[in-house]
């Protein structure tokens, strides 16, 4: 009896380890809303990996999961602008640093947002539904991950589209963006 007892909380014990263990790299999220159509529906599930920016940045075209005080709950948007980048939409479309940036994936046109530069450590954040989303300025310490894999609907399985864009320098050595590329 001694014997049985010590096994079911040694598998209790390592269920728990395992638990905090995986709850510590990835974190699942329900889309919740219009503001991310055509590239996430609401209602979909995802998982969401947290480890992906324990060494590395987070880089435009990011689809991220944050916190929001204000809301007491996640977001998911994605990341438009960079620490330092002067960001401006106008009717929907998006400036960085003065030049246009072609985003295929988003929906909508209506709004527009004046120019401001995205403080250091952090990140300029809208949905890719540009009519019903909202945007914000976002800390490093509130990003909980980056978007990774929708499971639900499973007839929507697969890979979050994130997209990055590539760069290059210019005549003047100013760097500039180049070509939107789907990662």
């Amino acid at each position: 009896m001694r014997a049985a007892v010590r096994e079911i909380l040694i598998t209790i014990l390592l269920a728990l380890l395992f638990f905090v263990a995986i709850r510590s790299v990835v974190h699942n999220f329900e889309v919740n809303g219009f503001s991310m159509e055509p590239t996430l529906y609401d209602g979909q599930f995802i998982v969401v990996g947290k480890a992906a920016y324990w060494l590395d940045s987070p880089q435009r075209g990011d689809i991220v999961v944050f916190d929001t005080p204000r809301l007491n709950h996640g977001i998911i948007h994605r990341i438009v602008g960079l620490p330092g980048e002067l960001v401006e939409i106008e009717k929907g479309e998006l400036y960085v640093d003065g030049g246009k940036l072609e985003e295929p994936y988003i929906q909508g046109h209506s709004v527009s947002v004046s120019s401001m530069k995205v403080p250091d450590g952090s990140y300029f954040i809208i949905g890719d539904n540009r009519g019903a989303a909202s945007w914000d300025i976002v800390p490093r310490r509130d990003i909980i991950g980056k978007a990774w894999l929708c499971y639900w609907p499973i007839s929507q399985w697969g890979l979050v589209p994130n997209h990055s864009w590539e760069s290059e320098s210019g005549d003047n050595g100013e760097l500039g963006i180049r070509a939107l590329v789907l990662r």
